[in-house]
């Protein structure tokens, strides 16, 4: 079966004081049709990076390599009028702060229809109609009198909601939600987190989930691909990542979730450290500085991605040590 989205050796450079540092390397998924992938880690791993860079919305100054597969073609290879016709068409992106992200001085209506009449051949008529069936079909109530009001007079809810409706207007096969959920309480996230599902159900539509909650991605996703340093460090299904985690990073960020249903009080075990910046990158394995089970090895030579079951696979020397033995 062939993929949506098929991801090989993505690579993103950028130019820092006239020297090039990567923020993503090597990056390699795939996404099959209807199925939701997970893409998690801390800030400042790479992961809306790796967003951008499918979507060609990076600035020039940035230099990326590898492929992009999608119908066909490689995205990276397609010029700005192909990537046009793709964005906000085929592939959606719901950016991380919808607050920014819509137009403050252009009424919601507007910014619907907007992607409405760019990639299809109707009305303005009709894509006012088609606008607010989209946000009734988002859960918004009064939708003919949200499309008169202005991004400002929306909750983040509201507005993310409204994001999500702009997002899926034209039936996208594919959909990148950037933290769709960040800076909402509670009760609005799992009502979105709901929506998406709903949405990938209804309309067989793919997902690239980019977070780095993993309460989220237990709720959404199909399969996880754990991100650090720009590197995919584990990926696999979900209940591969959650009960049988292979990577010391992925295992430290299960570690640092309260569990509600733990028998025993516990202390949260954090993970000392913080991301290396893009222009102080250690040599080896980039979490080498911060693992509790670090051996030599790990600090000079950088270990492969290896298989540990099928479909899962983890980039540590542990992992490499145990393959050896058997």
């Amino acid at each position: 079966m062939s993929h949506v989205i098929d991801v090989e050796s993505l690579s993103v450079e950028f130019n820092i004081n006239n020297q090039f540092f990567k923020a993503v390397r090597d990056v390699s998924f795939y996404i099959d049709s209807g199925e939701t992938l997970g893409l998690v880690g801390e800030s400042g791993c790479g992961k809306s990076v790796t967003s951008l860079a499918i979507l060609q919305l990076l600035t020039k100054s940035a230099r990326i390599h590898g492929q992009v597969q999608y119908g066909g073609n490689d995205l990276l290879l397609l010029g700005s009028d192909q990537m046009r016709k793709i964005r906000g068409n085929e592939i959606s992106m719901i950016f991380q702060e919808p607050m920014t992200s819509l137009n403050p001085v252009y009424t919601i209506g507007a910014q619907i229809a907007e992607a409405l009449l760019l990639h299809k051949n109707i009305s303005r008529k009709e894509a006012n109609r088609l606008a607010v069936e989209l946000l009734h079909k988002v859960g918004i109530p009064r939708p003919n009198e949200i499309l008169k009001d202005y991004p400002h007079q929306l909750s983040g809810g509201m507005r993310q909601r409204v994001m999500i409706s702009i997002a899926m207007s034209c039936n996208p096969k594919l959909l990148i939600a950037d933290e769709p959920t960040t800076a909402l309480d509670v009760t609005i996230q799992a009502q979105i987190l709901e929506l998406m599902r709903q949405i990938s159900d209804d309309f067989n539509t793919s997902i690239l989930m980019i977070t780095h909650d993993l309460g989220v991605v237990a709720e959404t996703c199909d399969r996880v691909a754990v991100m650090y340093a720009g590197r995919i460090v584990e990926q696999g299904k979900v209940d591969d990542i959650f009960f049988h985690p292979q990577h010391p990073y992925t295992k430290g960020l299960l570690n640092a979730i309260p569990k509600i249903d733990a028998e025993t009080k516990r202390r949260l075990e954090p993970i000392s450290g913080n991301v290396p910046s893009l222009t102080r990158m250690p040599a080896g394995c980039a979490f080498a500085p911060r693992c509790p089970m670090v051996m030599d090895k790990c600090r000079t030579d950088l270990p492969d991605l290896i298989p540990i079951d099928d479909g899962h696979y983890s980039r540590c020397w542990l992992n490499n040590l145990k393959e050896d033995s058997q």
